[in-house]
Formats: C-alpha cells, structure tokens, sequence
C-alpha cells in the first residue's frame, strides 16, 4: 500500500491504475499534479481534498463510482483539470 501523507505537488504523472487498496485517503497533502492524473479501476470514489490542479487528463474507467465521476465533473466546470477526463474502457 502507498501512503504519502506529506506530498503536495507531482511534476509528472500520476498513475495508480488498477490498485484498489490506494484512494484519496492517502494523499491528504496533494495539491498540484503537473501530468496526467490515472486512477481508473483504483480505489478512488473523489479525488483528493487539496487537490486544485492537474495539467495533463484524467484517466478513469466506467466502473470506477459515481461519486468519483461527479467530482470529476465538477472539477472539470472550475477549470481544475486542463487535460479533460477520459474512460480507459
């Protein structure tokens, strides 16, 4: 299991794809992801509570929860994601 309770900013990409036992818990910290955000079939249902930018996409599946997607939209109407959001199935 990861756990990065003190990292604030990614200068590259992001990539947690298919580790259901990692979710936004672990990255309280998380405010700036310069690359792409990969969270599909994780364990995230919304995205990290300090997070306010990401620079590349958002890659999730479209099995991953709805609360996940919702924050994703949101995120996404407030100009926080500059990539856009992408299903990987």
């Amino acid at each position: 299991m990861i756990n990065i309770p003190n990292l604030k900013h990614v200068s590259g990409e992001l990539n947690v794809m298919g580790n259901q036992e990692v979710n936004e818990s672990h990255f309280p910290s998380l405010e700036t992801i310069k690359g792409d955000l990969i969270i599909a079939k994780s364990g995230f249902k919304k995205l990290p509570p300090k997070l306010n930018h990401i620079g590349g996409r958002v890659i999730i599946s479209k099995s991953d929860p709805q609360s996940l997607v919702n924050d994703l939209i949101r995120a996404s109407e407030n100009g926080m994601i500059q990539g856009g959001n992408y299903f990987c199935d």
